[in-house]
């Protein structure tokens, strides 16, 4: 039994009753610039590319786009990539890769089927309908698009329950546009470190007056005793300063640098990631991590909040950010001036930085929380919308 067989009070009608195929071929001309669109997947709608000039595409012919008909793209249907046509794209121009139709309006409103295009459950049904593996899955073609069965009730119930989702949906992106998301528990992580830390703080101090830059490596086949476990920087939270994971070690491929419990990991690499972590164990780490050694200047809990804060990020962000792939030279983090607290005052200021990120950690933790929340609720609507529940 489908799912609507199972869970929907709608009949349902083949889609090509609501829909039928409208393409509007132009032959490409290389002296002529066309105006290119692309459908993301997931429900995200049509958006405009670069303009292309004849001479730059292999395609012969092009499909032009009208506003209120819908496209598809043949590769990532059932990834969600179908989408109506906005007015500001009326006139652009696709591969034939997105073939385009037009609402059959004595048999759909189109408010209505624009929704069901945002719905998973629907992309499931192409994903049915796409043969093949992965990125060899085979395209959705026109017919196996108009041939999927799915929820068609009459044209007034259509009405209705597109005017309700309009609403609804209208109410819930205007409160997912003032709620403060998980990036802003992120932002403050980062901005307020600058803040805790300048409490206590006299002055600066050179990142290598306060550390040194170790670079124990060790080769496959090495003993990589004390360490018995790997953290890279896929196990390393931006901005946050916390491990996530790690994995044991075993048939290691290629050098990897060893870390002992105080040490500060740095991710050289996309240093606007700020991964940053004071090892609390012995380890093995990747070369694209420094491994930084305090001497005693001040404790690895502040010199690691240093390199997290703010003020470090913007530096590295300036040293990197024309840099196809960005890397900070360790000369660059070396020279970093962070900010220098008196021995006197390490254990007011510790305590201080541990209050601040536990407030700022939980804070994360019920903001991704109201995020899982929230990205539950669209799926949720269009699920009681077409199954008649609404």
């Amino acid at each position: 039994m489908s799912w609507g067989e199972a869970l929907s009070k709608y009949p349902l009608r083949p889609l090509g009753c609501g829909l039928s195929p409208a393409l509007e071929q132009v032959d490409v001309e290389a002296d002529t610039q066309y105006r290119i669109a692309g459908v993301r997947g997931f429900g995200n709608g049509a958006f405009p590319r670069d303009a292309i000039s004849g001479n730059e595409t292999s395609y012969k012919t092009l499909n032009r786009l009208r506003a209120g008909n819908l496209v598809m793209s043949r590769l990532k249907a059932f990834e969600g990539a179908i989408a109506f046509v906005p007015e500001e794209l009326d006139g652009y121009y696709a591969s034939a890769e997105f073939p385009t139709f037009e609402v059959v309006k004595s048999e759909a409103e189109p408010r209505y089927l624009k929704h069901l295009c945002s719905w998973p459950t629907f992309w499931q049904m192409l994903q049915g309908e796409s043969k093949g593996i992965g990125a060899r899955r085979e395209r959705v073609s026109a017919q196996r698009l108009l041939s999927i069965e799915v929820p068609l009730p009459g044209l007034s119930e259509q009405r209705r329950v597109a005017d309700k989702l309009d609403i609804l949906m209208s109410k819930f992106d205007t409160t997912v546009a003032l709620s403060p998301g998980s990036e802003n528990s992120r932002q403050l992580a980062v901005a307020g470190l600058d803040q805790v830390l300048g409490r206590w703080a006299t002055g600066t101090v050179r990142v290598d007056d306060a550390c040194a830059l170790v670079s124990d490596t060790v080769h496959p086949g090495d003993d990589p005793s004390p360490a018995r476990e790997f953290v890279g920087l896929e196990h390393i939270a931006p901005h946050f300063g916390t491990r996530i994971g790690s994995r044991p070690l075993g048939d290691e491929k290629g050098r990897k640098f060893r870390f002992a419990s105080g040490d500060v990991l740095y991710g050289y690499l996309r240093p606007y990631l700020n991964k940053v972590w004071l090892a609390d164990r012995a380890g093995l780490c990747s070369v694209e991590q420094y491994v930084l050694r305090p001497n005693g200047i001040m404790p690895g809990e502040l010199l690691a909040a240093g390199l997290r804060s703010k003020s470090t990020l913007d530096k590295a962000l300036n040293a990197t950010h024309n840099l196809q792939l960005p890397r900070l030279r360790s000369g660059l983090l070396m020279a970093v001036e962070i900010p220098r607290i008196p021995r006197d005052r390490h254990k007011q200021a510790v305590a201080d930085l541990n209050a601040f990120m536990h407030k700022v950690r939980t804070l994360d933790d019920r903001q991704r929380h109201r995020d899982e929340l929230l990205t539950a609720v669209r799926p949720a609507l269009l699920n009681a919308a077409f199954s008649g529940q609404l």
